[in-house]
Protein backbone atom coordinates (compact mmCIF):
# COMPACT_ATOMS: atom_id res chain seq x y z
CA UNK A 1 0.00 0.00 0.00
CA UNK A 2 1.58 3.38 -1.02
CA UNK A 3 0.69 6.75 0.70
CA UNK A 4 1.08 9.82 -0.87
CA UNK A 5 1.39 13.20 0.88
CA UNK A 6 -1.10 15.77 -0.66
CA UNK A 7 0.62 19.52 0.38
CA UNK A 8 -2.09 21.67 -0.64
CA UNK A 9 -4.99 19.52 1.69
CA UNK A 10 -1.42 18.43 4.05
CA UNK A 11 -3.37 14.94 3.71
CA UNK A 12 -1.96 11.66 2.96
CA UNK A 13 -3.87 9.80 -0.21
CA UNK A 14 -4.15 5.94 -0.55
CA UNK A 15 -5.21 4.41 -4.03
CA UNK A 16 -8.57 2.85 -3.74
CA UNK A 17 -7.22 -0.77 -5.25
CA UNK A 18 -4.67 -0.26 -2.14
CA UNK A 19 -7.15 0.05 -0.07
CA UNK A 20 -9.09 -2.74 -1.46
CA UNK A 21 -6.17 -5.16 -1.59
CA UNK A 22 -5.69 -4.54 2.28
CA UNK A 23 -9.42 -5.16 3.11
CA UNK A 24 -8.69 -8.57 1.08
CA UNK A 25 -5.59 -9.26 2.92
CA UNK A 26 -6.94 -8.35 6.45
CA UNK A 27 -10.05 -10.72 5.74
CA UNK A 28 -8.12 -13.28 4.23
CA UNK A 29 -5.65 -14.00 7.68
CA UNK A 30 -8.91 -13.70 9.96
CA UNK A 31 -10.63 -16.82 7.06
CA UNK A 32 -7.47 -18.37 7.91
CA UNK A 33 -7.03 -18.01 11.91
CA UNK A 34 -10.05 -19.19 12.00
CA UNK A 35 -9.55 -22.52 9.72
CA UNK A 36 -6.32 -22.98 11.84
CA UNK A 37 -8.45 -22.68 15.38
CA UNK A 38 -11.40 -24.68 14.08
CA UNK A 39 -13.26 -21.93 14.39
CA UNK A 40 -16.37 -20.72 12.23
CA UNK A 41 -16.52 -18.55 9.51
CA UNK A 42 -19.36 -16.94 10.29
CA UNK A 43 -20.52 -15.24 13.79
CA UNK A 44 -19.63 -17.41 16.62
CA UNK A 45 -19.91 -16.53 20.15
CA UNK A 46 -16.39 -15.88 22.04
CA UNK A 47 -15.52 -18.34 25.09
CA UNK A 48 -13.99 -16.75 27.82
CA UNK A 49 -11.11 -16.67 28.28
CA UNK A 50 -10.43 -15.85 24.75
CA UNK A 51 -8.10 -17.73 22.84
CA UNK A 52 -4.74 -17.13 20.92
CA UNK A 53 -7.16 -17.35 17.76
CA UNK A 54 -9.38 -14.48 19.44
CA UNK A 55 -7.02 -12.14 20.32
CA UNK A 56 -4.81 -12.54 16.89
CA UNK A 57 -8.67 -11.62 15.41
CA UNK A 58 -9.18 -8.79 17.47
CA UNK A 59 -5.82 -7.41 16.79
CA UNK A 60 -6.28 -7.11 13.32
CA UNK A 61 -9.66 -5.86 13.60
CA UNK A 62 -8.13 -3.18 15.76
CA UNK A 63 -5.70 -2.05 13.17
CA UNK A 64 -8.49 -2.10 10.61
CA UNK A 65 -10.15 0.40 12.61
CA UNK A 66 -7.16 2.76 13.21
CA UNK A 67 -6.52 2.61 9.50
CA UNK A 68 -10.29 3.74 9.16
CA UNK A 69 -11.06 0.63 7.19
CA UNK A 70 -14.59 -1.28 8.11
CA UNK A 71 -14.19 -4.69 7.69
CA UNK A 72 -18.28 -5.50 7.67
CA UNK A 73 -19.02 -5.73 11.41
CA UNK A 74 -18.24 -4.47 15.01
CA UNK A 75 -16.92 -6.89 16.48
CA UNK A 76 -14.14 -9.90 15.04
CA UNK A 77 -16.26 -12.40 16.24
CA UNK A 78 -19.54 -11.62 14.37
CA UNK A 79 -17.59 -10.58 10.91
CA UNK A 80 -18.49 -13.18 8.25
CA UNK A 81 -15.48 -14.56 6.39
CA UNK A 82 -16.77 -17.17 4.29
CA UNK A 83 -17.28 -14.77 1.33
Amino acid sequence: MSMKYHAPTKQLTVAHSDLEYCCHALRHSLRHIRDMAGLPHGKYVISYPMSDADHAQAGIFEAAKALGIDLGSDRFNELDVSV
